[in-house]
């Protein structure tokens, strides 16, 4: 079982700054690698305070020359909103930077708003990555990229970097021609956010993609399967409260970025409550928060439950300063990936 930190690299209030995120992020990464994580990803989301990070192929490259083994990538390229020359030009260029160190993490976006201000058309996200796809496993398998496609008209074409097998590619949502065409590949995660949910109440949304994998063709007895979790590792109570609070401004931001228009200040996102919320109180006692007992006590079900091969850590949504931050991510490292990785151990066997 792999193991990844996650930076999604938001603002979490008025006072952090872009570049406390950039040396908070720039500091996690290399600590992860020391703590024996096997890879880290970086989000990207444009025009809101969810995120800093539009370019995650930029903080691949910044991350592979702090790094030496660790795996890097973006989970997940908003594939419709680059265009698919460039993209797989630059991928090829973050495989090479990385020197092999790289997974792909690819998705058709779901924000309205990014789609908008890029002109882009929301509803044909999915044909658009189609074929997008096509152009990236062409350029980097042949060093040639060619395509008449209903997007996208690609004249023959030679490409400097190639050669290289399709890198690990992870896939989120649950599209189903895109998950059919993932498990294909015989190459691909999916990938699943578990959110604030247990692991009991997150076994519907594997099963979305897990039906689509089987279409796919894949036979085996555990599908491939991410699952991003929010973390925060600490005894402290007060640091615990502040956790909780920070992950639930996390779940009422990304519902809100549903929205045509999402409700912001500048770029700074509005905490809008929505129907059905868990409280602070509810979030402490099942969120992975808290102690190390207790927050290996509840990815371990979550492993023996959902039976990922992927779990994709995030600890940067409490606004804490970066110490505790930093901190936190030491006694996950430290004190529950062990015990987790006993636990993949004995999936496995």
């Amino acid at each position: 079982m792999e193991f990844a930190l996650f930076n999604l690299m938001s603002l979490n209030h008025a006072e952090e700054t872009p570049g406390h995120v950039f040396a908070l992020t720039s500091a996690a990464v290399p600590l992860a690698e020391k703590l024996g994580f096997d890879g880290a990803w970086f989000a990207e989301h444009h025009f809101t305070s969810a995120s800093v990070c539009a370019s995650p192929l930029m903080m691949v490259a910044h991350a592979a020359a702090l790094t030496k083994r660790i795996k890097l990538g973006p989970a997940v390229l908003v594939t419709p909103l680059h265009n698919p020359i460039r993209m797989v030009q630059e991928v090829g260029m973050a495989i090479e930077l990385t020197q092999g160190r790289f997974w792909l993490g690819i998705g058709t976006g779901h924000q309205p708003h990014e789609f908008t201000s890029y002109g882009v058309d929301l509803a044909a996200r999915t044909e658009i990555m189609s074929e997008q796809w096509d152009i990236l496993e062409q350029g980097l398998t042949t060093g040639r990229i060619q395509l008449d496609g209903k997007h996208f008209q690609v004249p023959d074409s030679p490409i400097c970097i190639h050669g290289h097998p399709m890198p690990p590619i992870f896939i989120p949502g649950t599209d189903p021609a895109l998950l059919a065409r993932a498990a294909r590949t015989g190459n691909a995660t999916a990938f699943v956010s578990q959110g604030f949910r247990r692991a009991e109440d997150t076994l519907a949304l594997k099963a979305k993609s897990e039906a689509p994998w089987r279409a796919g063709g894949f036979t085996g007895k555990d599908m491939p399967l991410g699952l991003q979790r929010y973390v925060f590792v600490t005894d402290d109570a007060a640091e615990q409260r502040r956790a909780a609070e920070g992950l639930l401004r996390l779940a009422r931001t990304t519902l809100s970025l549903r929205d045509p228009v999402p409700p912001r200040d500048g770029v700074l996102m509005r905490s809008v409550p929505f129907e059905g919320e868990p409280s602070i109180d509810w979030l402490l006692e099942h969120a992975p928060i808290g102690s190390a007992e207790k927050v290996a006590r509840i990815l371990a079900n979550d492993i023996a439950v959902l039976r990922p091969s992927h779990f994709s850590i995030y600890s940067g949504f409490t606004g804490m300063e970066q110490g505790k931050v930093l901190a936190g991510i030491e006694r996950f490292g430290r004190d529950v990936l062990p015990r987790l990785r006993q636990e993949g151990a004995a999936l496995a066997a």
